[in-house]
């Protein structure tokens, strides 16, 4: 390696560092934009619930007339006009290919147990025949998100049904048909997405693999992580546990900052695995917030459960599998040592960072 090269690979590291300690001014942990939607189909109407979130709408609709920062039940009342509008262009319902026209009962404010306010709003589409398909699509909220998601629920035909509503991506059933299989992929697609936006989630790994990196260790560390975060996932969907939300995303920055100070003052972690798997029941919980308020059905919770953890998986083995061979590399170099100590320092002020920008 000549000159040029040792000082352009020199600045690799810097580069690298900088790029972390920026990520807590331009992400957030968990981006994904999501809203909540529960439908009842019956012979001949169609009941909707609908709920946004509440800052997004009135960016959009300029629901806040007084610029006081708070949208009132008056301003909402107010603004139904601009509502009704928004939902009926944005909200699809069709009945055996034609299509209804929604009617707005009521639109309120909804807090969700996290302390997040939405914009609730119930419809009506009726149908002047008795209904058999019916197909229902929504795009709400793309204005500001392209992938955008609504998690919704369909009861119908005395069974309930849960459906990631994204883009192109509708639901159609029939009144008289069973449940199958085929809303599965859909949480899969959101596991996925989830793991792949869950910045934090993408730094706690790296921290974990930057050292101890033989395959042995590596197997172990990932087996750890997945049992004990598909336990806690299971739970919280369940409604086994509810943690206090803000706790649980503390508490993953924390181990965040903890690998990156694990990887500063001990030289060989040989038991990793089982700090791996403490943290990984608390980054579960994490993982169950995108489902916390959808209120899975018990007829399909275990099929929705088990394909929104086999998203997460493929999406954590794919982040694994990009980021271990780079590792494996950097160790047969004469930069591991710097870029190690550089990386996990860059780790540990972002997770403490994270941490103080969590905390009440």
């Amino acid at each position: 390696m000549d000159a040029a090269d040792r000082r352009r690979t020199r600045y690799v590291p810097v580069a690298a560092v900088a790029a972390l300690l920026a990520l807590p001014h331009v992400l957030s942990a968990h981006p994904l934009s999501v809203s909540y939607a529960r439908f009842a189909v019956d012979p001949r109407t169609v009941e909707a619930v609908v709920r946004l979130p509440l800052d997004d709408v009135d960016l959009l609709l300029r629901l806040d007339r007084d610029l006081d920062g708070t949208v009132s039940d008056a301003e909402i009342v107010a603004s139904r006009d601009r509502i009704q509008d928004y939902l009926a262009k944005h909200l699809h319902v069709a009945a055996d290919g034609s299509t209804l026209t929604p009617g707005v009962a009521r639109t309120a404010t909804w807090r969700d147990p996290a302390g997040a306010l939405y914009l609730e709003t119930r419809a009506a589409f009726t149908s002047p025949a008795d209904i058999d398909r019916i197909a229902i699509a929504t795009d709400f909220l793309t204005e500001l998100y392209p992938a955008h998601k609504t998690l919704g629920e369909i009861a119908l035909a005395g069974r309930s049904e849960t459906f990631v509503f994204e883009g192109a991506h509708g639901y159609e059933g029939r009144l008289a048909a069973t449940p199958t299989w085929g809303t599965a992929w859909s949480f899969v697609r959101l596991g996925i997405e989830h793991i792949f936006t869950g910045y934090d989630h993408i730094l706690f790994l790296f921290g974990l693999l930057l050292i101890g990196t033989t395959l042995r260790s590596l197997v172990g560390i990932v087996t750890s992580f997945t049992v004990a975060h598909s336990t806690t996932l299971a739970l919280a969907t369940l409604g086994i546990v509810t943690p206090i939300p803000w706790m649980i995303e503390a508490g993953i920055a924390l181990s965040i900052a903890y690998i990156g100070f694990e990887n500063l003052f001990v030289r060989d972690p040989k038991y990793r695995w089982k700090i791996t798997f403490v943290f990984g029941l608390i980054h579960g919980f994490g993982f169950a917030a995108v489902l916390r308020d959808m209120h899975l059905v018990r007829s399909s919770i275990a099929i929705s459960l088990f394909a929104f953890n086999a998203g997460v998986e493929i999406g954590q083995i794919t982040i694994v599998s990009l980021m271990y061979p780079v590792i494996r590399w950097l160790t047969h170099t004469p930069y591991r040592a710097p870029v190690v100590r550089l990386a996990s320092s860059a780790i540990a002020a972002v997770g403490l960072i994270w941490f103080y920008q969590r905390i009440p």
